[in-house]
């Protein structure tokens, strides 16, 4: 399976580096600071989860911008203060009890954990790791089987901070976020690649098979926790038990999920069956997700559409002060128009946070290389630098991009040992053809074959060589995926990009409508003079403009 490069095999630059020191920036605001977590707004519903996903945020981003977080030290170093006599954080239930919402908010706190611990291998943190799975995790393993079924729908008053209701039995408390509590399987699959243990394994393996049973649309559950389970059930997939009942559980539940909780803009509903808003973290959840399935399947739907959900759903969620917030749902309802949710413009408690782990990664999968068979795939186009770690030397590749706006990229091979050889895979991106791919080698052209959705070519590289890829982006009609919308809707994408029209009354575009192309994924229509562009400016625009954006991304066929 072709792996991800290590962070610090990654250099950002570009849009992505910008927006990532965007993130970086708010994450040191004072709502990030030790202090104010610990008696932020979610301490009390979720505890450990707003401290964890700040840990996590600067640790990722720390490292892919090669810069030290401010604060970070302070807080892990004040971390203890904040733990009650057991080692975890919130109150302590009698035995044979769990509280859904303390036990799904140290899922923050481990990931955060976990992900600093691997960067700074610092003792102090690993000892709070083990405090918490010891103390808070193992013991809920029985409970598990009273875990309620039936009772989960009910919860569907949920709002944008998961709330606490009380339940009978020993789940003590159940959560708005529905299924908040199986998320856990993101962070304890991660602590197992750390610090594994029989008991551990056999908590995450009682969690699997009680979630299997769970039938997360008739549940309501949100979509957020569904996606980070799922994360969490690959990555036990990939790096423990690749049993073939796990790869086709995560398959069916992300395809149910694209089928009925997905918006137009390919970012997702909060909860099955209640298209109220979008969250930033469901959709870092689900543009990871869609890689790792890609790495297990070879199957390129999933990267597109990881293209689309990056470039459209996050990008449109990042704001100009660099934080995340939710947007309303397209699509749903027949809603035709784009914008930020107005009472939830930025969700510091949660995206801004989980924001940067989408951005970290998008470094990260930019190439994934399978060092034994020396072959490298190209899954994004961002602007960067590349480290490719073979036998006989290191191929360091710095790439210069204009994707998506336009389909030229460029890369130098600025290390490489004299006439290595390296098989190269370059994703045929959403809306071009496999065919109308071509790519120059020290200006010589160099024949493409077809291989699984990439185009690849087989290279002898030198230090110094300038290597250049070329594709045609052009205005395509798009079909609608929300179900129950009237017929005769389409969207309109440049590539990946999803284009919108920002005027304030409906407009009708026809899918035979001839456009003018004003470059960097503009068009003009030549019948209406209607102006369609890219989605993804959020962040160049002023806080104001930003908050009162509305942009129209559904058009209906009409009159000529």
């Amino acid at each position: 399976m072709p792996a991800l490069l290590p962070l610090a095999d990654v250099v950002m630059a570009g849009d992505l580096r910008r927006r990532a020191l965007l993130n970086f920036s708010r994450l040191h605001d004072a709502p990030f600071r030790f202090d104010a977590m610990v008696h932020a707004a979610t301490a009390r519903e979720a505890p450990g989860d707003w401290i964890g996903r700040a840990i996590l945020g600067l640790s990722l981003l720390g490292q892919a911008l090669r810069t030290k977080p401010t604060y970070l030290e302070e807080i892990i170093a004040r971390l203890p203060e904040a733990l009650n006599e057991r080692g975890y954080i919130g109150p302590v239930h009698p035995a044979g009890t769990a509280d859904e919402n303390q036990v799904g908010g140290h899922n923050g706190l481990l990931r955060g954990l976990c992900e600093y611990y691997r960067w700074q291998r610092d003792p102090r943190a690993l000892a709070v790791i083990r405090s918490v799975v010891t103390n808070l995790m193992l013991p809920t393993r029985p409970l598990y089987a009273a875990y309620p079924d039936h009772p989960l729908a009910k919860l569907g008053a949920g709002q944008a901070i998961g709330l606490t209701v009380k339940n009978d039995g020993p789940w003590l408390g159940l959560s708005t976020d529905i299924g908040t509590v199986f998320f856990t399987l993101d962070a304890l699959t991660q602590v197992y690649t750390l610090d594994p243990g029989p008991e551990l394994r056999a908590l995450i393996e009682t969690l699997l098979a009680r979630y299997a049973q769970l039938d997360v649309e008739r549940i309501g559950a949100q979509t957020h926790s569904t996606l980070s389970t799922l994360r969490g059930i690959m990555r036990w997939w990939e790096e423990v038990d690749p049993r073939p009942d796990l790869l086709a559980l995560v398959r069916a539940r992300y395809q149910t999920y694209r089928a009925h909780a997905e918006t137009e803009h390919f970012a997702n509903y909060n909860w099955f069956g209640r298209p109220e808003w979008t969250e930033a973290c469901g959709v870092v959840d689900s543009f990871m997700l869609a890689g790792q399935l890609w790495a297990a399947t070879a199957e390129p739907e999933y990267l597109r559409a990881a293209h689309r959900i990056y470039f459209n759903a996050l990008s449109y969620a990042q704001r100009p002060n660099g934080g995340f917030g939710c947007d309303l749902c397209v699509g749903a309802g027949g809603r035709l128009h784009l914008a930020p949710h107005p009472k939830i413009f930025e969700a510091p408690w949660c995206c801004s946070m989980r924001g940067a782990e989408g951005l970290a990664h998008a470094a990260q999968g930019n190439v994934r290389l399978d060092a034994a068979r020396r072959t490298a795939w190209q899954l994004f186009y961002f602007a960067g630098e590349s480290t490719l770690r073979l036998a006989g030397g290191d191929i360091v590749l710095e790439c210069r991009s204009e994707y998506p706006h336009t389909g030229h990229v460029e890369w130098t091979v600025r290390q490489c040992p004299a006439g290595a050889a390296l098989a190269w895979h370059f994703l045929v991106p959403p809306g071009v053809k496999a065919g109308r791919l071509t790519f120059a080698h020290a200006g010589r052209a160099v024949a493409l074959r077809e291989a699984a959705g990439f185009m690849a070519a087989d290279l002898t590289l030198v230090a110094g060589d300038v290597l250049a890829l070329d594709f045609p982006l052009a205005v395509t009609a798009l079909q609608p995926a929300t179900p129950g919308l009237p017929a005769g809707y389409h969207r309109f994408a440049h590539g990946p990009l999803l284009l919108g029209a920002e005027q304030p009354d409906e407009v009708i575009l026809h899918t035979g409508d001839e456009f003018t192309a004003l470059g960097r994924g503009r068009y003009e229509c030549r019948r209406t003079g209607t102006v369609l562009g890219p989605i993804d400016g959020l962040t160049y625009l002023t806080e104001a403009a930003a908050r009162a954006h509305r942009v129209q991304l559904l058009f209906a066929d009409g009159p000529a």
